[in-house]
């Protein structure tokens, strides 16, 4: 019975192994599940990726704007306020976003942190959970500050009321290839006239019909109807301030551009002293007395000894003769009358109230020492007149100065003739209350001169210079064959304000022409003037150094060239505050 019960079961189990009627069914039902999940994650996935994607523009948005606000003031509740009213302004809910004024642990660098985070409610995923959504975030970051150096132009020219700042024609060329060149209003580059720049910006339409801009690295780099396209980006330079503050008060000129005018501080000017009570001193052939005892009639030199004389009320010296005041003496004379061959004065300081003629080939030197004070006067006219042919030098021999002076001061005009020669001291501070009309040859001893009226060479002659600053009433004015050779100081100097080499606010034009060749270091400043090159006139750099202009208008005309050896804009540069997002 257990045999036949065995067989039966056997019997039922292979029909059972041999029947596949429900396989079907079962697998369907048992693959359907894993078919709706997978198309709930499939749809949940692509709604959750499309939320994040959008939290993460808005988290961005929101975390610029508010490091926008942070380096306004520095307020953190501008900060937020800032940050969510961008989020609210993209739909959400201010609650959305976090805002958080953090710092990055590897790099240091303060961030505006925002956070969005909004909900995305199930819909196929409900199957699966008991949730009715789920929430995505994405974090976006600003710094708060981040630097760029950029170089200030290498020419700046600032008014906008012309069509065109900047005109070139006839020839000329600007070659400034390291920098940028700007103008409020628009720049013309005719047939035959050539550009090389960095990049060109313009106020106002550029004319350019014969492609003769040429930027580099950037190629066409041309920006045109640009707003605020120049910029007086000296202005606010305090030492440029102080220095023409200097000239206001010799000038009497009030400054708009800056508060009370510009005119709160002291004068440089030096009143020379007067010889009163004293006697005149007269040296001709026939001294007499204790005065024979210095004169040597045959080499036609008197030798005055520093106890001797040291204040006389006028000096005449007869023709021929030499005369040499050793020092180390202060002396005080009212004045001279030169007809001798050459004056000499030993170290000391020195006070001449009256004029100084030299003419005929006559040599006057001041053999100046460590913090002399040279002084003339004669106020409202001419102060030192120098003759063609003659010499006024203020080193022994007329060799380039080495020494340290004190104040160097003239009351009045200085003016020398073609062919004549002066040197300048070296001093912190030269001041001329007057003109300064250089006909002849000239070297500018180290410093600061501050002059009342105009800088001008009518005729030709060289200007030599280096670590000078020129602050001027008027006008820069050079003609003629005048060649050039001055340089700014450099930003180790002891000596005038850094990197400017002329600095004038007068709104009269400023010409430079006839053929002058001229090499320049450092920056032209005349924000009021416009610049007029012809003729064949040069300005290009000195040596590996550069050459800046601000100006109000620029016109090359004739030939002239502009050049500039910037060779990056690295140089003088600026640190401006912005915002970039962090990664």
């Amino acid at each position: 019975m257990i045999r036949a019960w065995i067989h039966s079961i056997a019997a039922v189990s292979r029909r059972l192994a041999d029947s596949t009627r429900g396989g079907v069914a079962l697998i369907g039902a048992l693959s359907l599940t894993t078919i709706v999940g997978m198309g709930a994650f499939a749809v949940e996935a692509t709604r959750g990726y499309a939320a994040d994607t959008q939290n993460q523009r808005i988290a961005d948005m929101a975390a610029l704007a508010g490091a926008l606000a942070y380096n306004v003031n520095s307020n953190t509740t501008e900060m937020t306020a800032t940050a969510k009213a961008v989020v609210v302004a993209q739909g959400l809910a201010a609650s959305a976003a976090t805002v958080q004024l953090v710092t990055d642990s590897a790099t240091s660098k303060q961030l505006v942190q925002v956070t969005v985070t909004t909900s995305v409610p199930l819909a196929l995923g409900r199957v699966f959970t008991s949730a009715l959504s789920y929430d995505v975030s994405a974090v976006g970051s600003a710094t708060t500050t981040s630097t760029t150096t950029s170089a200030p132009p290498c020419i700046a020219a600032l008014s906008s009321t012309p069509t065109y700042g900047i005109t070139l024609s006839g020839g000329v060329a600007i070659n400034s290839p390291g920098c940028a060149i700007n103008t409020n209003a628009g720049v013309t580059v005719p047939w035959g006239t050539t550009i090389s720049a960095k990049q060109v910006n313009a106020g106002k339409t550029v004319n350019n019909p014969g492609s003769g801009i040429t930027t580099s690295p950037t190629a066409n780099n041309i920006v045109q109807n640009k707003t605020s396209a120049a910029s007086d980006w000296m202005a606010s330079d305090s030492n440029l301030q102080a220095l023409l503050c200097k000239v206001n008060k010799l000038s009497g000129y009030s400054d708009p551009d800056y508060p009370g005018g510009n005119t709160a501080c002291t004068t440089a000017l030096v009143t020379p002293v007067t010889a009163t009570g004293f006697s005149d001193l007269t040296l001709d052939y026939s001294p007499s007395g204790t005065l024979a005892t210095y004169f040597n009639s045959g080499a036609k030199t008197y030798t005055i000894p520093a106890g001797a004389y040291n204040n006389i009320k006028t000096l005449t010296i007869s023709g021929g003769l030499t005369v040499y005041f050793q020092g180390p003496a202060d002396r005080a004379i009212n004045t001279i009358s030169m007809g001798g061959t050459a004056l000499h004065f030993g170290s000391g300081n020195v006070s001449i109230a009256g004029k100084i003629d030299v003419n005929g080939g006559a040599l006057v030197d001041f053999d100046v020492g460590v913090g002399n004070t040279i002084t003339f006067g004669n106020v409202s006219g001419t102060s030192i007149n120098v003759g063609g042919g003659a010499k006024v030098c203020f080193t022994v021999n007329c060799v380039a100065p080495t020494v340290a002076a004190g104040t160097f001061s003239v009351s009045g005009d200085i003016i020398t003739s073609g062919g004549s020669t002066i040197v300048f001291p070296k001093a912190a501070t030269h001041v001329i209350n007057g003109n300064l009309s250089l006909n002849g040859s000239s070297i500018f001893g180290s410093g600061s001169y501050i002059i009342k009226g105009y800088f001008s060479n009518n005729t030709g002659g060289t200007m030599s210079g280096t670590d000078v600053t020129f602050a001027l009433g008027g006008t820069f004015t050079l003609s003629g064959g005048t060649s050039l050779d001055l340089a700014a100081p450099s930003a180790s100097s002891s000596y005038g304000i850094p990197g400017v080499l002329v600095a004038t606010k007068t709104s009269s034009a400023t010409a430079i022409g006839g053929g002058s060749a001229n090499k320049y270091a450092g920056l032209f400043y005349a924000p009021k003037s416009d610049l007029t090159l012809s003729g064949g006139a040069s300005m290009s750099s000195n040596g590996t150094n550069c050459l800046m202009m601000i100006l109000n208008t620029l016109t090359l005309s004739g030939g002239t060239n502009v050049a500039s050896a910037c060779s990056s804009l690295s140089g003088s540069s600026s640190t401006t505050a912005n915002v970039a997002l962090f990664k």
